[in-house]
């Protein structure tokens, strides 16, 4: 019925394998187990029996089923989900990706009846089998003797747990509502119950194995850690123990100096015996730095040749007042012996003062895993780590002669049951600050091939400059013909649009305005003319004012445009064929003292349309038969003034925009656009003088102090 169900699914299009199902179906644990140790591409149909152990909702809804051929997972896609002790029979498609990706995924589940959910094992770390006890649930003990969150998974959080010399791994699943304070943990005796996988499933693909447990009530402390994590037993010097004697051993502490850093959590300390001790720092510590005395507690290791710490912590001490002196490696033979070069190292170099000059070979990029450089030293290659001092070899170049200060490390694994003879890895120096690198001598910049390449080049490039300067030549003569004739147009165009400009701008500024006052003034007499007469003749001879003010503007304007005054060289005369277009016989003076080259066309034109508005009132309104009009260059300002003999007026109670006077308002917005001030001085009988100050550019200001 359910190969029946699944053949359907598969035909409708509700399951869309990439290839379609092949080989028998499978009908036990076994036989599903089996199907993935053939890691061929293919789907393949099951339908099984078994008894539900364990439900994990919050991991994509796995399954663990068990039958009497054995136990396994599987994802569940349908819904509800059973229960632990109901017993189900399940189909599915198992599938295995061209990845060898695994998916056993159930689409349908129907109980058929209880059963008794297997009893949790009690079993001690040394006592779990990866074969026998796979998804099975363990009750253990141990010690943990380090804790760290999931990098990968926040959800989750790492203890190590330690019985003797076995070791490992829970996974605990950290509930967000329960506060834990796992760092309290570390060297506790704990009791966990959780499941045992012997391998990670997700995205860790051959990591394990290790105990998962669901729910932090799981875990039970038996026995608190101790007050003081640094009041371990010193670390004993017990010649020729198994390397198994020394992993069964509980915490032990080391003090001493510390010697070196490197590998961003490994540290060289030499105790107050001269004994030499690696130290391997717990998930999150802090590093000391080479010369601190410090305190570490940790669990035993041994390289075969010394007794290391693993997973410590460490405390900083007060330092001894004495330091020491010691004699320093300064030939790499010293370290090897035996014939044929670096046939034997010496393990008693290890921590050891060196001082080597060599060759820089090599550089770490800023952003290498490893900081390490690469020095030739005769025959020998010598790695120097960084250790604290990444940025120590920023400026050191490839073919530098450097001297290196620092420890001799022997690099060697520790001993477990896969490797039972660790070997020395790598002999490398470790720099305890930037001063312990020093730049002896920098690499010539002049070598054999690197002049080779400049001469290549400097030939290659007196071709191409001879080849270039004949295109050149022909290039030149087109492209000024052309660019000639495009500077011409591009004059022309540039006048006509600044004259388009200038006129748009007068006739805003002047006529425009103007003319809406009319209208309005138009507007409100014949509102008023009903109802009051008055009124709407005031608005009428108002009206009538500004249409002769537009009419003289206008006139203006057309003149501006028929006139060459702006061509003019000599400013004063500029101004005479400006006000030659004015009625009247007054006698006008013209003294203007400021070169026209100072003077931009906007500028120019602004003082010109000022002096004739003054000059105009002054002949129309003032009666005036006398006007002198100067000006000069002050200060960085132009300086210039209208003055007349004419009959003067209140400049308290003149007429102005609402009288249709628009004279004075318009010199006023023309110098509030160019930031020029205007002052008026008059009183009747007594004549009229007009005073306008304008700012020169700082370009003007310059030329005008030159000589």
């Amino acid at each position: 019925m359910f190969v029946a169900t699944i053949s359907s699914a598969i035909l409708l299009g509700v399951v869309e394998p990439v290839i379609p199902p092949e080989g028998p179906v499978l009908c036990t644990v076994a036989e599903l187990n089996d199907f993935t140790e053939d890691t061929r591409r293919r789907y393949t149909p099951f339908c099984i029996t078994g008894t539900v152990q364990a439900v994990n909702s919050s991991a994509d809804h796995l399954l663990v089923v068990s039958d009497r051929s054995g136990w396994t997972e599987v994802r569940c896609s349908a819904r509800p989900l059973p229960v632990p002790g109901e017993r189900i029979a399940l189909s599915g498609l198992a599938h295995m990706s061209m990845h060898q990706e695994i998916d056993i995924v159930a689409k349908e589940i129907v109980s058929v009846g209880r059963d008794a959910v297997a009893p949790p094992l009690e079993l001690s770390l040394g006592d779990i089998s990866e074969e026998r006890h796979h998804l099975r649930t363990v009750v253990t003990q141990g010690t943990v003797i380090d804790t760290f969150p999931d990098e990968i998974d926040s959800q989750y959080r790492f203890l190590i747990l330690k019985d003797a010399e076995n070791i490992l791994p829970v996974a605990l699943h950290v509930n967000p509502l329960r506060e834990m304070d796992f760092e309290a943990l570390r060297d506790a005796s704990v009791k966990v119950a959780g499941r045992f996988m012997r391998t990670v499933s997700g995205t860790r693909k051959f990591s394990g194995p290790f105990i998962s447990v669901d729910d932090p009530a799981d875990l039970a402390v038996l026995e608190p850690a101790p007050a003081d994590p640094f009041a371990a037993p010193p670390l004993e010097k017990n010649l020729y123990r198994t390397p198994r004697e020394i992993a069964r051993r509980g915490k032990r502490s080391a003090s001493g100096e510390v010697l070196a850093v490197w590998g961003g959590n490994r540290l060289m300390v030499r105790t107050g015996e001269d004994r030499i001790v690696n130290v391997t720092l717990a998930h999150g510590q802090s590093i000391p730095r080479p010369g601190d005395a410090v305190t570490a507690a940790g669990y035993p290791e041994t390289d075969l040749f010394r007794v290391n710490l693993s997973r410590a912590i460490v405390r900083t001490e007060t330092p001894p007042a004495e330091t020491r002196r010691e004699a320093a490696i300064t030939d790499l033979k010293d370290i090897f012996s035996g014939s044929g070069g670096a046939s034997a190292i010496d393990p008693g170099s290890h921590g050891r003062l060196m001082r080597i000059q060599g060759v820089v070979q090599s550089v770490p990029s800023p952003d290498a895993s490893s900081q390490r450089m690469l020095l030739a030293c005769g025959p020998f290659k010598l790695p120097v780590d960084l250790g604290p001092c990444p940025d120590a070899a920023a400026d050191i170049a490839v073919g530098s002669v450097v001297e290196v200060s620092g420890r001799c490390l022997l690099e060697i694994g520790s001993w477990n049951p896969d490797d039972i003879f660790p070997r020395i890895r790598n002999l490398a120096a470790v720099i305890r600050a930037p001063a312990d690198l020093r730049v002896v001598s920098r690499p010539p910049w002049w070598t054999p091939m690197r002049l080779l390449v400049v001469i290549s080049i400097l030939l290659a490039a007196l071709i191409g400059v001879y080849i270039w300067n004949r295109i050149l030549q022909k290039l030149v003569n087109r492209r000024g013909r052309e660019l000639y004739r495009e500077q011409v147009a591009h004059a022309i165009a540039e006048f006509k649009t600044d004259e388009r400009t200038r006129l748009a701008v007068e006739l805003h500024d002047s006529l425009s305005q103007e003319l809406a006052g009319v209208a309005c003034q138009v507007a409100a007499s014949a509102k008023t003319l009903d109802s009051n007469p008055a009124v709407a003749r005031r608005c009428i001879e108002t009206a009538d004012k500004m249409l002769n003010s537009c009419r003289t503007e206008l006139r203006q304007c057309l003149f501006d445009l028929r006139s060459d005054t702006l061509d003019e060289s000599d400013f004063s005369t500029a101004i005479r064929k400006t006000l030659a277009q004015l009625d009247g016989n007054a006698a006008i003076t013209v003294r203007f003292n400021v070169p026209r080259r100072r003077l931009k066309d906007t500028t120019a034109h602004a003082i010109l349309a000022i002096v004739r508005e003054l000059t105009g009132n002054a002949i129309r309104h003032g009666g005036a038969t006398e006007v002198r009009i100067a000006g000069c260059v002050d200060q960085g300002r132009i300086l210039f003034s209208v003055r007349d003999n004419g009959c003067g007026f209140d400049t308290a109670n003149c007429n102005g925009p609402l009288q249709g006077h628009f004279g004075l308002e318009g010199i006023r917005n023309r110098l509030e656009k160019l930031n020029g001030t205007f002052t008026i001085d008059s009183k009747p009988d007594e004549g009229t003088r007009a005073t306008v100050a304008l700012p020169l550019s700082t370009a003007q200001n310059q030329e005008t102090r030159t000589p």
